[in-house]
Formats: C-alpha cells, structure tokens, sequence
C-alpha cells in the first residue's frame, strides 16, 4: 500500500515551538533535510522491539503517546514531545500563538511517569534558564528537568521520593 504522504512537505515543531525541522518525504523510506538525503527505516523485530534505523545506525524507540498531531517519542531512553504540521498548519499555529494571551507563569509538568529522586529548589529561590528544578527516574534513567525561563519559584508540588505521573505538575515559577 502506498503512504498517501509521498512527496510532500512536513515540518517538525519541538515542544520549546522553536525547534523546527523541515522535511521532504519521498516514500517510506526516503526523507531529506536542508538538501541532504537520508535513509529512514523503521524496523520492528520478532520479539516485538521497535527500532528507527537512520543511514544504518539503529536506534531503539518506543512510541510514548500519539495525540492527533502531538508524538512522545523515546529514542535511547530520551524522550523527545513533538508535533507534525504542514507548511499551512505551522502557519495558522503560528498566528493563533502570537494572538495567544502571555501568561508570566512557567509551569513544569512531568514529562513522563516516574519517582522523583531530588529536589534542587525552594519556594522564593530565583532560577535562571538551564538551572536544575529536580531530578525524575523514569525507566531506570535518571532525567534532570530545568527552567526555561528566568524567575522566581512560587509552588514546588513534589519532593523526593514521590510517584508522579505524566503532566503531573511539579514546579511553577513565576517569569522575571
């Protein structure tokens, strides 16, 4: 059967809306990027493991979640939150957000399920982007969540040792 999106145009948006990644699909198996071309397999195995060949160099995946256009995607235990648009729907997505009203609170949700491990910040703490809010072990693996943002933290919803599940909220800070 062949993919009805042979030959057409697809943009990546990651979840920060400023990654974007545009990419030509020829067929299956053929996908190019700022003019280079790529070999895209996606090989599932017997045993049932998925695994995303790119130019022969696998990768295990496991699809996390798909929400019409929304994917959670975990490649080598790191999970990656994207959506996949057309050159007409980045647009209208674009317009609808810088029509969006601003909101001067970051909210940190849990990215996935898992234990939190440690805290690294206190109500009232002022934080800069790339500064460690907490760490999550999810699926043995340890993930380190950081601010986006400059501000001060106003709620801390967890501590150490806890279950949380995906889109619990963690952390809100409000924007400086």
């Amino acid at each position: 059967m062949e993919s009805n999106i042979q030959n057409r145009t697809l943009i990546a948006v990651g979840k920060d809306e400023e990654t974007i990644y545009e990419f030509q699909v020829k067929n299956s198996y053929e996908f190019s990027t700022k003019g280079q071309k790529l070999k895209v397999e996606i090989i599932e195995e017997a045993d049932g493991f998925l695994f995303f060949a790119c130019e022969g160099v696998r990768y295990p995946v496991e699809i996390v979640s798909v929400r019409q256009n929304n994917y959670e995607v975990m490649v080598n235990g790191v999970s990656y939150n994207f959506t996949i648009e057309t050159p007409f729907s980045l647009k209208r997505r674009q317009i609808l957000a810088a029509n969006r009203p601003v909101s001067d609170t970051e909210e940190l949700h849990a990215p996935m399920p898992g234990k939190i491990v440690s805290v690294a910040v206190e109500v009232g703490q002022e934080v800069n982007p790339g500064d460690t809010l907490l760490v999550l072990e999810a699926m043995k693996m340890q993930n380190t969540l950081t601010a986006m943002s400059k501000g001060v933290v106003t709620a801390v919803k967890v501590k150490a040792g806890i279950s949380v599940g995906k889109d619990d909220l963690l952390v809100e800070i409000k924007k400086a």
